[in-house]
């Protein structure tokens, strides 16, 4: 006499319990890399412009990902094998990329740095009064610079941008 298979039990997830989890939408599908955790992933449009690809590798220090570095096929993230990249989009035109996450926020931090560099309160005020003095004269350019200004950096609080009726 055959033996009766065991039936496999699925739990039960109500379409409800699931949309409450992520009321705006399913959040989008991250892909990973057999190797794990170093790596920044970007998918860089090729065609933004002219010779991004190029840029990309040779001057900002991202490398192309590969097949066998997926933790999956490439299919299951919706990519697909083209000149040894993983690309998706219409003609291959977006290419997936990775660069050391150390390296990554490297950068990152360089960039917060040079940005708060030049939103002092005294970098503003000289380019406020040099801007009215072009637009109005050196007299209403200097009255703008002797005005006290004073900056401070803060983060805004998190805002909802969208509700879901």
């Amino acid at each position: 006499m055959p033996k009766a298979k065991a039936e496999k039990t699925i739990p039960a997830v109500s379409v409800l319990d699931r949309r409450l989890l992520h009321p705006f939408g399913s959040p989008s599908i991250g892909i990973t890399l057999k190797e794990g955790g170093p790596w920044e992933l970007r998918i860089v449009d090729a065609q933004s412009r002219p010779g991004r690809l190029h840029d990309m590798t040779h001057n900002k220090g991202w490398t192309f990902v590969t097949a066998d570095e997926l933790d999956g096929t490439p299919n299951e993230y919706g990519l697909r094998e083209m000149d040894g990249r993983l690309v998706r989009g219409e003609h291959g035109r977006e290419v997936l990329m990775k660069m050391l996450k150390s390296t990554y926020n490297a950068i990152l931090a360089r960039k917060t740095e040079l940005n708060a560099k030049g939103v002092t309160g005294q970098a503003l005020r000289e380019s406020a009064a040099q801007e009215t003095a072009v637009k109005y004269g050196s007299q209403a350019g200097d009255a703008v610079y002797g005005q006290p200004l004073s900056v401070t950096n803060t983060r805004g609080a998190d805002m909802e941008l969208e509700t879901e009726s």
